[in-house]
């Protein structure tokens, strides 16, 4: 049976159902006992209940034991060891066994006694060991060990073929690694030039920039106070100018009641006129009808007529006069109440520039506030480059440790080339949209400080001329 394994044509059909494992087997040999080290193969014929249990000392492949069992040996077997399963089942088990033997949780020994070889699985206990299975095993054949011998040979030549390969296959991939590894430390050393130019960019650039900052930062704040003096004034004169606009207008109010007391005096005399106008049309109808009497009299009559028309001249010259004096009176009332409601028209008119200008100055007061904190961020901003800058100072320190590791190196060193590159486009992209923006704050601050400094004042009521209209001039630019 042993030679089923070692003939060419019919070891093709063995199939391999535990592979080559070193393992520990204790050996007891007419009460010496040893452990060695054996490599342990098992194979079964395909299609057939035929399995060999090879076992080669480590040390020397000469030494070499076989165990082949069929249906007749395993029968034979299952008899002694009382064993309860088919011979597919044993070969299953057969394989745990020797799995459980890798983990060491089961051990083997190789027994001699006499010319008869035992193999032991067994398990280690405080107690007593407990076997589990026996084989008998014989040494092998000579032609059966330089058969294997041979195989294995031929194994190694084909393995030491395919290493040479792989040897000049690393050995190109190591010319191709030390032409990549002094490209790269080309490609670093002009990273480090560039490097240094950007760091110097940057920070020159930052200078300026924090410079810049300083100086805008000490201009707003000198803005600031002068804007606060300024409006502070204004307050000062809007206030000063509404207490002498409120007595301006008590005194207009009691100027009111006085022209309305008035208006009803001359109303009460217009009445009165009209009542006398009245009874000289009466008188004059009167006179008339008197004079077309006296006409048709005599001559002795005509000097009375002379007089009462003399009369009649002088009442009518005194009716146009009271007319006249009504007109006047009437227009004077008007004027009065106009300039009365100019007055109360003015009065609004200041009181919304001053509310106009609280809104002003609350929003001054925010817009400043919004530059301040505008201007810690820009500080923070700058604070945090120089930060960044410190890190990639790092960055560079650890990047001249790792050139000689260049082989493993060289992705991640690229990608943090390109991560710097990207960081650095976007600080320079960031630093230049906050410059322009606050750049167009100042500028739009500064518009609106100059033109608060070019403003108006608030032009007083004149209330020199009573009969008068007045025309505010209540605006503020």
């Amino acid at each position: 049976m042993d030679s089923y394994f070692i003939d060419p044509q019919r070891r093709r059909g063995a199939k391999l159902i535990f592979p080559a494992h070193q393992l520990v087997v204790c050996t007891d040999s007419y009460g010496i006992r040893t452990q060695l080290k054996f490599n342990v193969v098992v194979e079964k014929m395909d299609l057939q209940n035929l399995i060999q249990i090879r076992l080669t000392e480590s040390a020397d492949q000469s030494k070499m034991f076989v165990s082949t069992i069929d249906n007749a040996s395993y029968e034979q077997m299952r008899a002694e060891q009382s064993l309860h399963v088919t011979f597919q089942g044993f070969v299953d088990h057969l394989t745990k066994i020797l799995e459980r033997c890798k983990r060491e949780e089961l051990h083997m020994s190789l027994v001699k006694d006499d010319s008869v070889h035992l193999l032991q699985f067994f398990e280690k206990s405080s107690f007593k060991n407990l076997t589990h299975l026996f084989l008998q095993i014989q040494v092998a054949s000579t032609e059966t060990v330089l058969f294997h011998i041979n195989l294995a040979l031929q194994t190694l030549q084909d393995q030491a073929a395919g290493y040479a390969g792989q040897v000049a296959k690393y050995q190109s991939e190591l010319t191709g690694r030390d032409d990549a590894i002094h490209r790269l430390q080309g490609e670093v050393r002009a990273l480090n030039g560039r490097l240094v130019e950007q760091e110097n960019l940057v920070f020159n650039r930052n200078t300026e920039e924090v410079n810049r900052l300083q100086q805008t930062i000490k201009h707003v704040n000198e803005s600031k106070e002068l804007e606060e003096k300024r409006l502070k004034t204004i307050i000062s004169g809007m206030q000063e100018k509404i207490d002498q606009q409120n007595k301006e207008l008590l005194a207009g109010t009691e100027k009111i009641m006085h022209d309305s007391k008035r208006y009803e005096a001359l109303r009460e005399d217009n009445m009165k006129l009209k009542s006398h106008n009245n009874q000289l049309r009466e008188e004059a109808d009167r006179y008339k009808s008197d004079l077309q009497a006296y006409q048709s009299r005599d001559g002795r009559h005509e000097s009375a007529i002379v007089d009462l028309r003399r009369q009649l001249i002088d009442l009518q010259s005194k009716l146009k006069i009271a007319e006249k004096q009504k007109s006047e009176l009437e227009a004077e009332l008007e004027a009065e109440r106009n300039i009365c409601q100019t007055k109360k028209n003015a009065l609004q008119l200041t009181a919304d520039e001053i509310s106009n200008a609280n809104v002003m100055i609350a929003n001054l007061n925010k817009e400043v506030m919004k530059l301040k904190s505008k201007v810690e961020l820009r500080t923070e901003i700058a604070m945090r480059q120089e930060k960044l800058i410190q890190d990639k100072e790092k960055e560079y320190n650890e990047l001249q440790g790792t050139v000689r590791q260049i082989q493993q190196e060289h992705i991640k060193n690229r990608a943090a080339s390109e991560e710097y590159a990207q960081t650095v486009r976007r600080i320079k992209e960031t630093s230049d949209a906050i410059e322009e923006k606050y750049r167009k704050k100042i500028n739009d601050l500064i518009v609106k400080v100059s033109q608060n400094q070019n403003a108006e004042p608030v032009s007083v009521l004149n209330n020199q001329f009573p009969n008068r209209y007045l025309r505010p001039h209540n605006r503020i630019e």
